[in-house]
């Protein structure tokens, strides 16, 4: 008798884990559909080319616009009449957009005055566990200091920085060798030179770098601790663009790719 109510017990309390694993499975899998959903209402929203970022290939405008540069790549050219104040009318938050051309990571760029709400807010500023991808909340949003950071979270379906695992590898890289950024003043483009992961109080997350002149070292730092060989080494004159995850293994340390920018194209909503 005793037996089979040990058995019993056992029964329910296998069933209840069962249950509650396959609600906690609904629920993330629930979460990556409404990423995927904000993401490509953004992308509609802002005009891009088709709906889905997540499976669109870069694409020349049908009707290129005069300003255009004649070198501009196609990924470049696919971000050019973005509509960054459309996005604005849903959140004046939004700064701009950032691209790895062939990759899942295409979102809005947001900036809130510090660094935690959008870790819990999409960019249309509704409660969200994916968050938003973010500048650092002292950056200037013009991309205009030496570094800035963007964070997002490091979603395991490869939304968000998901993507950004990948550069441990040297043909990921070869592959996605650069990044884009839109703001209002163009497109920002950017080339891969570093990955690594660094400690959240090293050198990296400094917000003192340019007032205590230590550009150099920061980039010697971010060139020789990098686990994949760009051969790129920027200059102190160069500006620098972060791109912050978590590693997944604790919160001493984070997963980064560094960015110089290399070119700044005008977009098709700058006449200047």
């Amino acid at each position: 008798m005793k037996s089979k109510q040990v058995r019993t017990l056992l029964t329910i309390l296998l069933t209840a884990v069962f249950l509650f694993c396959l609600a906690m499975i609904l629920r993330q899998q629930m979460q990556y559909q409404k990423i995927i959903s904000d993401s490509n209402e953004a992308a509609e929203i802002a005009g891009l080319r088709e709906t889905s970022i997540h499976t669109r290939t870069p694409m020349l405008p049908e009707a290129p616009q005069k300003t255009e540069v004649p070198s501009m790549p196609e990924a470049a050219a696919a971000l050019m009449d973005i509509d960054l104040e459309a996005l604005r009318s849903v959140n004046e938050d939004v700064v701009g957009w950032i691209e790895i051309p062939g990759t899942e990571l295409s979102y809005p760029l947001m900036q809130g005055t510090d660094n935690q709400y959008y870790l819990s807010h999409n960019w249309k500023g509704e409660k969200s566990g994916g968050g938003s991808v973010f500048l650092e909340s002292v950056n200037s949003q013009d991309l205009t200091d030496f570094h800035t950071i963007a964070y997002a979270h490091r979603m395991r379906n490869d939304t968000m920085f998901g993507t950004l695992k990948y550069y441990k590898e040297p043909d990921f890289w070869q592959a996605h060798p650069d990044f884009y950024v839109v703001v209002d003043d163009g497109i920002y483009h950017y080339d891969v030179f570093s990955a690594q992961e660094v400690n959240v109080k090293g050198i990296v997350y400094r917000l003192d770098i340019e007032e205590n002149h230590l550009e150099e070292e920061f980039l010697q730092y971010c060139v020789e601790n990098s686990v994949i060989d760009t051969g790129l080494t920027p200059e102190a004159s160069d500006r620098i663009l972060t791109l912050s995850t978590c590693t997944g293994s604790g919160h001493a340390t984070r997963w980064v790719i560094h960015g110089v920018l290399r070119e700044i194209y005008q977009t098709g909503n700058n006449d200047s």
